[in-house]
Parts: structure tokens; C-alpha cells; sequence
């Protein structure tokens, strides 16, 4: 009985080995696309790509499930509106396509320049707030994937996946509520906007012009090179310290969330200061509220 009991014990230890080493272990929060081809069939690697659904059956990575960006914020008759969606619906829309928390995901889109990038970092930070830790975004989206690493792509419709049970685990420390802005938090302010919107040059329709009071400025399509790649460490490190935050460890904002969720992921993901924070609302809600105050850099 004895000998049985140590056979089946082994067995056990064995197949969960086996389990173990069949897993893929991503090397960062950013692959590339030579990693990608070398580990895209990779037991339980979920390729998640956020193009709209248009574009993504005109091409798209092969087994690569489609969850268009727009799913990934509350819709223009929402309140707030282009905000993180409740979370139950985020768990369901990753569990209708067979995505647990526990799923290694690479995030990607097309990859046209800075506004892709910060769209997957988008959803990069959407996950993160779900308690989703294994992940990253491929860098260059599909653009680089075919073009410098000769990625092959498909057209058509989504693969047919098993249903799973997507259970959150919510993390709001990489987000700031208006609230906790207007009662004061420690750490530095950053604006990923543009130049004139930082000063008070320009501003949306309805809002006030101008910035959180204190805040500095990195425009956001500064950490994307002129290939749609994002920067090194080395590169990073200096651009946060030329927009006076060395330490890192920012609230970012921009006008919906959507840039400086860019300047974001790489305080948080690239540069590992996990104290970085987004401000979902960002200027859309604060400077519609009199009440709060803004600051004017420059008056015209």
C-alpha cells in the first residue's frame, strides 16, 4: 500500500512538472515579435488583439482572439463616458473568449504609431485593475510583427474558443479617483497631453482650458520611436527626469485616459515603479467641474 501511495505520489508531482514547464513564462510586459513567433503556439498563450472588428478580419495574427478596443471603455452615453466599464463586463467579455485570470496574454493592435501603442497600454492598465498579471503587449503591433520579423497574418473571423470563468481580482492602486485628486495625493502629477493643451492654448468642448495645478508635462508620442516601438530604459529614464519626475512613480493624466496610459505603462511595467497611477476621468472630468481648480499656463 505503502509503494502505491509513493507511485501515485510521484505521478502526481510529475504531471504538475510537466504542467509547469508546458506554461509560458513571458519575459517582461513588452515581447517582440520574433518571441512572439517563436512561442505563439505556446500551450495557453492567448494572443488578444484589440483591433475593431473590421480591421481585425483584414488581418490579424493567426489564433488570435478579438476584443475591439471599444469594448475596453464605458460607451459616449455612459457616465462617465470613455471610462473603465464596470468590471463584471470586462470578466465577461475575456471569459466568453476562453480567458481566465491565470491566462499568459499578448496584447497588440495594428500598430500605427502612438495612438496604437497607448490603446494597448490602455488595456494593459484595464487588466491590471482586474487583478491580470500575466501579460504584455507586443511592441510594434501587427505593423512590426509582419513587416521586420516576416510574421504571417490571416483574414476572417475569430477562432472558436471554450468558455471560461474570468474571476477579478480587483486592484485600484494603479488608479486615482477624482476624489482622491481633489483631497490631495503624494505623488507627482503628469500630463502625456499635448503642448497646447498642457498650457490652456486649447481644450475640448465644454471643458475648461489648462492642467491639474502642479502637474508636468510628457507628451505621450514621445516614448514611441519613429519605427512605432517603444523606447528603452535608458531613453525613459531620461525623459521622465527631463519632465522633473526622476523617481517616477506618477498620477498620469491626459484628456480621456487614453495617452497617458502610454506615459503610464512605462512608469509602471517599464521602469517598475508600482506606486504609478492613472487617472481614468483625466481632464474631460475635472475641468467640467467649476468647482475644482486649474491651472493656466498661458493665456491668449
Amino acid at each position: 500500500m505503502r509503494r502505491q501511495m509513493t507511485i501515485g505520489v510521484v505521478w502526481v508531482l510529475w504531471c504538475l512538472w510537466g504542467l509547469a514547464q508546458a506554461a509560458v513564462s513571458l519575459p517582461g510586459a513588452v515581447v517582440d515579435g520574433a518571441w512572439l513567433k517563436a512561442h505563439m503556439d505556446g500551450p495557453e498563450l492567448v494572443i488578444l488583439d484589440v483591433q475593431e472588428q473590421p480591421q481585425y478580419r483584414q488581418h490579424h495574427v493567426p489564433g488570435a482572439v478579438n476584443i475591439p478596443f471599444s469594448r475596453w471603455r464605458s460607451g459616449v452615453d455612459e457616465q462617465p463616458p470613455l471610462s473603465l466599464p464596470p468590471l463584471k463586463r470586462l470578466a465577461s467579455l475575456l471569459g466568453s473568449e476562453g480567458i481566465d485570470r491565470e491566462t499568459p496574454l499578448i496584447i497588440m493592435n495594428m500598430g500605427a504609431g502612438p495612438g496604437d501603442v497607448a490603446a494597448v497600454a490602455r488595456v494593459y492598465w484595464s487588466l491590471a485593475v482586474l487583478g491580470h498579471e500575466h501579460m504584455a503587449i507586443l511592441d510594434g503591433g501587427l505593423v512590426d510583427y509582419v513587416n521586420r520579423h516576416h510574421g504571417a497574418y490571416v483574414s476572417g473571423a475569430p477562432p472558436n474558443r471554450e468558455p471560461a470563468m474570468y474571476r477579478p481580482r480587483p486592484n485600484r492602486q494603479v488608479l486615482v479617483t477624482r476624489d482622491q485628486l481633489a483631497r490631495g495625493v503624494s505623488n507627482p502629477l503628469l500630463d502625456a497631453r499635448s503642448l497646447s493643451e498642457h498650457v490652456g492654448l486649447v481644450a475640448g468642448p465644454g471643458e475648461r482650458p489648462g492642467t491639474l495645478p502642479g502637474a508636468r508635462h510628457l507628451p505621450f508620442d514621445w516614448l514611441v520611436d519613429d519605427k512605432g516601438l517603444l523606447r528603452d530604459q535608458a531613453a525613459l529614464d531620461k525623459l521622465f527626469a527631463y519632465a522633473g519626475i526622476p523617481q517616477g512613480g506618477a498620477v498620469h493624466f491626459c484628456h480621456t485616459g487614453n495617452r497617458a496610459a502610454l506615459t503610464w505603462f512605462a512608469d509602471y511595467a517599464l521602469l517598475g515603479h508600482r506606486d504609478a497611477r492613472l487617472y481614468d476621468g483625466s481632464m474631460m472630468e475635472w475641468s467640467r467641474d467649476p468647482d475644482l481648480p486649474l491651472e493656466r499656463k498661458l493665456d491668449l
